[in-house]
């Protein structure tokens, strides 16, 4: 009989020299929204097991030691799903750690990684209540945030590997979280196929399922809610046809009526709802807070509109640096500039409408970006003209110098400020204003009006 013992020896060792320290360089840490991989520095290896019951799902240690003896050993992690924007998990972590760690030495290296996501190092020296001397680098990846930490016994091991950190940031590559590539992408595939099919028994239960399955991807709700929102009933009828009807005909083609689609109220409810339940799963999408907004605009609830405007702006105030807008991508401008532009452009279709109630929502929305953002003129400006609207010129001209304040070089402001001091019969200010204008920009859009108000003053 012993020769099967010998062979099942042989066979365990021929196992652990296939998965040992030899062939172990690279390492994989998965996130429910970011994953990475990385590779170990020469002379170390990379241990996917050994920190699993610590909640360390990779660790890194030099050859010839292990995760326990090491003098310096590394491990990576990804930060909480509550976390997407470096700057608040690092503020949170130096707020946890500073009790024992004290105040860390703060951006002591910075560079790129093997894919090209910035990152940075800050560094803890041993303490009196902390013996370990360790550093921290930090990644910004597109739905999360990487860290990996050197921890060294004592200063003579920290200063021969503390290089090692960077080295190791230098590899880093983000690799897409297993069921956002996995499932989102199947379901979205899925659901444009139905669509095309005119499968409409099988669209609701696939859009349940994605929401179930996929409940860290934001289209399984966007996607829901515009599926709603965009159901129309049928109306026949003998009116005439609005925008966007069917017209129709006797047979003497005289009009009888129209065909008209108009939303449902309960799909309607049903869009809001999902939306809504998104803000609370995803509050740093603006593209949901907005769309939500723009669903509430367009059944005309006003005050749920500018109730869930209200949140976002609270939101976006509270975190300005990890925001997103469509497909996860980082707003294109400041948070302190791209908001105030889209709490303009939903005052605007009120505007629009020219009719005293409207007028008032007008305000509301521009007062709300005044109030909130100070330091953008579109808000000044809207209210403005809300004033001018009801011949308050005093109150227009007040708000228009705020706005010209803030920036100076507005053209549309000062032609403004010119029309609002000839209702004012200020025609020595409406001149200055105009000319201004024409100075700033002669050649502009705004020339013609100001060379026309130029010459009906020289009249007076």
């Amino acid at each position: 009989m012993k020769p099967p013992f010998i062979v099942s020896i042989l066979l365990l060792f021929i196992c652990a020299g296939s998965f040992g320290q030899e062939n172990y360089r690279e390492g994989i840490v998965h996130g429910p929204k970011a994953g990475f991989n990385i590779t170990a520095p020469e002379g170390w290896v990379v241990d996917n097991d050994a920190g699993k019951s610590q909640g360390m799902p990779c660790v890194l240690y030099p050859k010839g030691s292990s995760w326990s003896d090491a003098k310096t050993v590394m491990y990576a992690n990804i930060a909480g799903t509550e976390f997407e924007g470096v700057n608040v998990f690092v503020a949170m972590a130096i707020k946890e750690m500073e009790k024992i760690h004290g105040r860390p030495k703060e951006k002591i290296a910075s560079g790129k990684t093997k894919d090209g996501h910035d990152y940075f190092i800050n560094e803890y020296p041993a303490t009196k209540t902390y013996s370990q001397w360790e550093r921290v680098g930090y990644v910004q990846l597109p739905r999360g945030v990487a860290f990996i930490v050197l921890t060294s016994r004592d200063k003579a091991s920290y200063q021969k590997d503390s290089d090692k950190l960077e080295k190791v940031l230098k590899t880093l590559v983000y690799l897409q979280p297993k069921s956002e590539v996995a499932s989102g992408q199947a379901y979205a595939a899925r659901y444009d196929q139905l669509i095309d099919q005119h499968a409409e028994a099988q669209i609701e239960p696939l859009l349940t399922e994605w929401r179930e399955k996929a409940p860290d991807d934001p289209d399984a709700w966007i996607t829901s809610a515009n599926y709603y929102f965009n159901q129309r009933q049928t109306n026949i009828s003998t009116k005439k046809p609005g925008p966007g009807d069917i017209t129709l005909t006797d047979k003497k083609g005289k009009l009888a009526g129209s065909i008209s689609f108009e939303q449902d109220k309960g799909n309607m409810k049903r869009a809001a709802d999902l939306l809504e339940e998104a803000t609370t799963k995803f509050p740093d999408h603006l593209d949901i807070w907005c769309g939500l907004a723009f669903m509430y605009q367009e059944s005309g609830d006003f005050d749920s509109e500018l109730s869930t405007l209200k949140k976002m702006v609270a939101y976006t105030r509270e975190h300005p640096t990890q925001l997103k807008w469509l497909k996860g991508a980082p707003l294109s401008e400041p948070a302190d500039k791209f908001v105030p532009e889209k709490l303009h452009e939903y005052g605007l279709y009120y505007q629009k409408k020219e009719n005293a109630e409207d007028d008032k929502r007008w305000f509301q929305i521009s007062t709300l970006a005044t109030q909130q953002y100070p330091n953008h003129a579109e808000g000044f400006n809207d209210a403005a003209g809300y004033y001018a609207d009801l011949g308050e010129w005093q109150k227009a001209r007040e708000s228009l110098e705020k706005a010209r304040q803030i920036d100076p070089k507005s053209v549309g402001a000062l032609i403004n400020l010119g029309n609002v001091s000839v209702k004012m019969k200020d025609f020595t200010s409406a001149r200055k204003y105009f000319e201004e204008a024409l100075k700033l920009d002669p050649n502009g859009e705004y020339a013609q009006e100001a060379k026309e108000a130029l010459r009906k003053l020289n009249k007076k």
